[in-house]
């Protein structure tokens, strides 16, 4: 009989791992907690609407990008938009446009930062061949850390060919973000780390004087191979990935969520029960982020992470002719809050990220009168876990309020808006099954010395998603799935 594999969340590292799996003939089973897959790379219903659960672009998908070989190899085409301006930034005294076009990115590196146009471009350089040489690495498929032989990918051609290329990112391997600033003498310069942290807070979890540089230097200059967003939204790139796994004869069970996780020390197999369906594996992979049991998930780590406090807006359409110059959706921009009132910072860390875009119904249809507006800010948990009721629903409309006014002195949103629905760690908590989200933060210790590897110290028991090698973001974690199928095909060969 065929090789069977149960696997515990329909994240996108768990669907890329079953759709490998399913078309290397094991007999494939998804169980997923909510009523769609895609988890941050997914959507959910409200009020006949549909919205973006996280992520709305993604990356890697450009002509042998690091997702689009992926998909290559499951023979999956995606119908994708690439966008050259994809986000603003906006600081207290300034914007910064993100551009793909290298050329104009400079231009525009000088026009933002006047102050420091020299040493901030020769920084910008020194990054960006960071960031190709760590997307080399990457590319080869190499799987931190290694335990075997599979872990090691194509890195010992890429090593021939490139003998030098360690050796040259073994001098950064220690180093942050800020370090690099020292060394072009901008570790003083405000706008710039300002810049810099609106950036990582997002994409690595953490601030410059934290955040690794080798991994940083990937995630501040992937841009510039492009951003790309799909017709129906970044859900679309997850539903691909199920009907893969169901049209390779595998199952999703939607709805469904785990209660056990046991290994039968006699049979050697897995025990999965869930809502709808309970049965034996010969292998589990968990993308759940949530432990069932000792060592069967990250989580065990006791590592904190962050909450998501998270506002859905509908906008009559009105508001993108009239206040964003009817610029092409999806949209984002990221809002420093250096300069925010003293209710801002005392409630969120980090920048609030906006995104645009078009509103689509439960069927995925467009609705032509209106535009989604989704809100996102990191928060602590445990702050929001805490709250008695009538605390909770005050401190909720109270930040809600905050944030749009917020927004406000940047697009003029108020007049537009039909309604707005906010979410707090406790609706994670709820709907996802753990309140943090967005994995661990790439510090030196977590990207460099201790990378969490997609191996657990359970047999046939992988852990793969946004707290697992390489780490937060929908890319890194269709990474993580794509090598924890790699590691299971190999051992049946």
């Amino acid at each position: 009989m065929d090789k069977t594999v149960g696997i515990l969340g329909a994240g996108i590292g768990g669907l890329m791992a079953g759709a490998f799996l399913a078309a290397n003939g094991y007999q494939v089973s998804v169980f997923e907690k909510a009523t769609t897959v895609g988890g941050s790379a997914g959507w959910y219903h409200r009020k006949g609407r549909r919205f973006p659960t996280g992520a709305t672009l993604a990356f890697g998908l450009e002509e042998h990008g690091l997702l689009q070989n992926l998909l290559a190899q499951l023979q999956i085409e995606l119908e994708i938009e690439n966008l050259d301006h994809p986000m603003d930034v906006i600081l207290k005294d300034r914007k910064i446009s993100i551009y793909q076009d290298t050329k104009r990115w400079n231009e525009e590196l000088q026009l933002a930062f006047p102050e420091k146009s020299k040493e901030v471009q020769q920084f910008w350089d020194e990054l960006t061949f960071l960031g190709e040489s760590v997307h080399s690495v990457t590319a080869s498929g190499v799987s931190l850390p290694i335990r075997h032989f599979t872990d090691l990918g194509k890195m010992p051609q890429y090593l021939i060919t490139h003998p030098l290329s360690l050796l040259r990112l073994g001098r950064y391997a220690s180093w942050t973000v800020e370090d690099l600033l020292r060394k072009h003498e901008l570790a003083s310069y405000v706008p710039l780390r300002s810049f810099l942290n609106a950036q990582l807070l997002d994409a690595a979890q953490t601030d410059i004087t934290e955040a690794a540089l080798l991994p940083s230097s990937l995630a501040l200059t992937i841009y510039r191979r492009g951003s790309f967003h799909m017709k129906n939204g970044i859900g679309q790139l997850s539903q691909v990935l199920a009907d893969k796994i169901r049209e390779c004869g595998g199952e999703i069970y939607l709805s469904s969520p785990v209660s056990s996780l046991r290994y039968d020390n006699n049979s050697k197999d897995w025990h999965i029960t869930s809502k709808k369906h309970s049965s034996f594996y010969d292998f589990v992979i968990n993308n759940t982020g949530v432990s069932f049991g000792p060592g069967t998930s990250h989580a065990d780590h006791n590592q904190s992470l962050w909450g998501a406090f998270r506002i859905d807006v509908v906008l009559h359409k009105s508001v993108w002719q009239k206040e964003l110059n009817e610029m092409a959706l999806p949209f984002a921009f990221q809002i420093a809050t250096d300069s925010a009132g003293e209710e801002i910072k005392q409630a969120i860390d980090g920048p609030i990220y906006i995104t645009f875009q078009q509103t689509n119904n439960q069927k995925g249809e467009i609705i032509e009168d209106e535009i989604t507006m989704t809100c996102s800010v990191h928060i602590h948990n445990q702050v929001w876990l805490s709250y008695s009721k009538d605390v909770y629903e005050e401190k909720k409309r109270q930040l809600t309020n905050a944030i749009l006014t917020e927004i406000e002195e940047v697009v003029a949103v108020r007049e537009y808006l039909q309604y707005a629905i906010a979410g707090t760690p406790l609706t994670y908590q709820r709907y996802v099954g753990k309140a943090g989200v967005g994995g661990f933060p790439l510090t030196i210790t977590n990207a460099i010395l201790k990378p969490k590897s997609v191996r657990s110290s359970h047999p046939n028991l992988y852990l793969v998603g946004e707290q697992s090698f390489p780490g937060p973001g929908t890319l890194s974690a269709g990474l993580s799935g794509y090598h924890a199928a790699r590691i299971i095909i190999n051992n049946k060969k």
